[in-house]
């Protein structure tokens, strides 16, 4: 009986030790994570050079010099400013593209944080803390949804604050809840309307009162409810059937379950790996002798991000891949749902110990996720090279034109990362390029409307735009630069035309850049 008592004590030590151990290594990890953002000069992330340039036209424009200011102008009432703000603010002591990578790292340490916070709140595990970390790397990262993931700590956070009034219902409490859902509303659309979903959630499993004494308590609630009206009625004649004629998609419905667990990795990545590594973060409270902590607090947000999942288009709201970027909260809000067994059980020293051997193992999925997305992000900046070089040959402050030929990237596995990839000349060069962010309503730097570009948002659909382009149709005699990305020859009669003479002003690699000259 002693020999057994002295070797439980010992693995009970081991098991303990084990456990600080991982939590040093989990800080360390997550700081590490952050350099993710800065391995390349231009992350592979979809959209991002589209936002970037957002912030660097923005950034011109409060200045007064934009060279573009008769074209554009200011959207302040949209649901996307807090990123934007944020990143401005910064731009005018580093540069935009420095800003935004700045702003991401600073989200994603945020979102990380508020986790933790929602789990301390709810009586969450600490060791399934190591789900929150890979989750920011995943569908939206690779999209580069950059006002979406600057939105997620502050959704978790607003989270907090729904809980706090959930709880007690004061006035105090209310303001504070109103005012945390105002920066919310300016922060993300989408975001907003999900945690304030949770947030009434909460609401009504939390509150013990008589349901009328609930449904008054709902003034903040319906106060942001008129906030989202204001915003349509102001924005009621904007014609986007035109702008997004792509109708709603919900694409194969039956393999949402499927998606749930890949998606959360990326945007296609590998099937297989992407399931084991679902499937150990599922696994992971089983391998740690957790249970399900009953609490509504804790199984609200997972079951709000399901009914989000399975029943929102992929597009929708005139905004494309609706449902798939909340891959982002699927594990963080699963982590949530468990706690630490009876003390009958957890104090089991075996079990401590295969717990501690399960705790190494899922920190080491997370690990290597988080490795593979460095790897992909430094051979990304190696493939990309040739893209600034190309830029380099070309003069500040023209407008250019995106016609993408092969929009993947095998080095960072991204089918879609150069896809807005001509977009750092304006970001970087004072340049203007199309197709443009500038054309859509919710964006903070628009286009005038009498000064709108020939070059369609619609152009960009199912069809390659180098496919359909048409110089006289898109007016592409405004343009003096084309960027070009090809993985076989360029279309010898791409820019056939009878009017201007185009020549290949510098290839490299997969890239090219063609310049008009003068037009008769």
């Amino acid at each position: 009986m002693y020999v057994f008592q002295t070797t439980r004590r010992s693995i009970e030590d081991v098991a303990a030790q084990a456990e600080r151990l991982l939590r040093v290594l989990f800080v360390i990890v997550v700081v590490s994570a952050g350099a993710v953002f800065w391995l390349a000069p231009h992350p592979p992330m979809d959209d991002l050079p589209q936002h970037v340039a957002q912030v660097a036209v923005l950034h011109d424009l409060v200045l007064g010099v934009s060279p573009w200011r008769d074209l554009l102008r200011l959207n302040l009432f949209t649901p996307y400013v807090t990123g934007y703000a944020l990143a401005t603010a910064l731009s005018f002591v580093m540069p935009a593209t420095a800003a935004v990578k700045l702003v991401l790292t600073l989200a994603y340490y945020g979102f990380v944080t508020s986790c933790v916070l929602l789990r301390k709140r709810i009586g969450g595990e600490a060791r399934l803390d190591w789900l929150f970390l890979p989750a920011f790397f995943g569908f939206a990262y690779e999209y580069g949804f950059f006002t979406f993931l600057v939105a997620a700590p502050l959704g978790v956070l607003f989270l907090l604050v729904a809980l706090r009034y959930a709880d007690q219902p004061t006035t105090r409490r209310g303001t504070a809840l109103l005012a945390a859902g105002v920066g919310m509303f300016f922060s993300h659309g989408l975001v907003f309307l999900f945690v304030s979903a949770i947030g009434m959630a909460f609401h009504f499993t939390t509150l013990r009162r008589r349901t009328a004494r609930a449904i008054a308590a709902l003034w903040p609630y319906v106060s942001l409810g008129v906030l989202c009206v204001v915003y349509a009625w102001l924005h009621r004649n904007v014609d986007l059937t035109s702008m997004y004629p792509f109708g709603i998609q919900w694409g194969k419905v039956w393999l949402r379950p499927l998606t749930l667990l890949v998606f959360p990795w990326g945007i296609y990545p590998d099937i297989g790996s992407s399931l084991q590594a679902s499937i150990v973060l599922l696994a992971a409270p089983l391998m740690l002798n957790l249970r399900v902590n009953r609490t509504p607090a804790a199984l609200t947000p997972m079951a709000v991000a399901v009914v989000v999942w399975l029943g929102l288009p992929s597009l929708g709201m005139n905004t494309f891949y609706v449902f798939q970027r909340f891959g982002l909260f699927i594990f963080p809000f699963y982590a949530l749902m468990f706690c630490r067994a009876d003390a009958a059980i957890a104090s089991h020293g075996f079990s401590q110990g295969r717990a501690a051997a399960g705790q190494a193992f899922l920190a080491l999925v997370c690990i290597a996720f988080v490795g593979i997305q460095a790897k992909e992000t430094l051979d990304f900046a190696a493939e990309s090279a040739d893209f600034e070089s190309v830029m380099d040959a070309t003069e500040p402050a023209q407008r250019a034109l995106t016609l993408i030929i092969d929009k993947g990237s095998p080095a960072a596995g991204n089918p879609v990362a150069y896809d807005n990839f001509p977009a750092w000349y304006q970001a970087e060069r004072q340049g203007l390029t199309d197709l443009n962010f500038a054309w859509f309503p919710a964006l903070i730097v628009r286009y005038r409307l009498d000064r709108l570009p020939a070059v369609h948002p619609s152009d960009y659909g199912a069809t390659p735009f180098y496919e359909t382009f048409d110089w006289t149709k898109n007016q592409a005699q405004i343009y003096r630069y084309f960027f070009v990305r090809h993985t076989a020859p360029v279309p010898p009669a791409l820019f056939n035309n009878d009017h201007c003479k185009v020549t290949l002003l510098k290839a490299e690699g997969h890239w090219a850049v063609y310049e008009r000259h003068a037009c008769h």
